[in-house]
C-alpha cells in the first residue's frame, strides 16, 4: 500500500507544484490547499462506497434491556446493505432501518405487529454516534452491525482518522485519492478539470462495483421510501 505522503507528492508533481518536505507541518497556502483537498476526497470516498476491510468493520451489540447503545468511536456510517444490522441471536433476521423522526415516533406511539426489530442511528463526528432499537434490545440479546470506519490511514497497522505521521499508510485506493486531489486542485485554480474529474468518477465507479458488486437498476420501480407499512402481512399490521 502507498503512503499518504507518496500520494500527496505525486499529486503535487502532476499539478506542477513543489511538495513540501513535511506535509503535516507545512503551512504554505499550497500545502494547506492540498491538505484540504485530501480531507474532502477522503470524506467523499468514505461516504459513497462500502470499502472492504479494514474500512468496513463489524461490531456486536449485546443488549442490556435499554433502547440506545453507543457505537464504536471510529463509526462513520452504516454500510448500505440489507444485512447491515441483524440479530445474531434468535432469528438472525435483518433489522429494518428507520430514516426519519416521524416514522420512529409513530413506531413508539403505535407499536408494530412486525416480529422483527427496527433501528436508527443518531449523532455526529464530533460527539460520537448511537444506535437505538425498537423494540428495546433484551438483556443478553445480540445484534451485529456492519459499519464504515473513519480510520482511512494507519501507522504500523493501527488505524487513524487524522493524518499525524508522515509514514502513515493509505487504506483507500491510492490512484483514486490522487485523482481526487488533482481535479480539485485544477478546479480551484480555474484550470480545465472536467476530464480529470471524469477519470476520477469512472475509477470510483469501477472500484465501487468491485467492492460491492454491480447493482441492477430498476427503471420502472416504485420510488417511494420504504417504511414499516411496506413489510408484508403478517409481519406488520397497522394499528387499528
Amino acid at each position: 500500500m502507498a503512503t499518504v505522503k507518496a500520494v500527496m507528492d505525486e499529486a503535487a508533481r502532476r499539478c506542477k507544484v513543489t511538495a513540501p518536505t513535511n506535509w503535516i507541518t507545512a503551512t504554505t497556502d499550497t500545502a494547506m490547499l492540498f491538505k484540504d483537498f485530501l480531507a474532502e476526497t477522503v470524506e467523499e470516498l468514505l461516504s459513497r462506497v462500502d470499502w472492504p476491510d479494514p474500512i468496513s468493520l463489524d461490531t456486536v451489540i449485546t443488549g442490556t434491556g435499554v433502547e440506545t447503545y453507543s457505537l464504536p468511536s471510529d463509526f462513520k456510517r452504516m454500510t448500505r446493505d440489507e444485512m447491515a444490522v441483524f440479530e445474531t441471536t434468535r432469528s438472525q433476521r435483518p433489522c429494518t432501518p428507520v430514516v426519519n423522526n416521524g416514522t420512529w415516533t409513530s413506531l413508539q406511539l403505535n407499536g408494530s405487529a412486525y416480529g422483527g426489530r427496527f433501528y436508527r442511528t443518531s449523532g455526529d463526528d464530533d460527539n460520537g454516534y448511537e444506535i437505538s432499537f425498537f423494540r428495546d434490545l433484551e438483556t443478553g440479546a445480540s445484534v451485529t452491525a456492519s459499519y464504515i470506519s473513519n480510520k482511512w490511514q494507519a501507522v504500523s497497522g493501527v488505524g487513524s482518522a487524522t493524518w499525524t505521521d508522515v509514514t502513515a499508510t493509505l487504506l483507500l485506493p491510492s490512484q483514486l485519492v490522487r485523482r481526487g486531489l488533482i481535479w480539485r486542485f485544477r478546479q480551484d485554480k480555474g484550470l480545465p478539470y472536467a476530464d480529470r474529474m471524469n477519470e476520477y468518477e469512472a475509477n470510483l465507479a469501477r472500484l465501487a462495483n468491485d467492492a460491492k458488486g454491480i447493482k441492477r437498476i430498476d427503471m420502472g420501480g416504485d420510488n417511494r421510501l420504504s417504511g414499516p407499512w411496506d413489510i408484508p402481512v403478517p409481519d406488520y399490521l397497522p394499528p387499528a
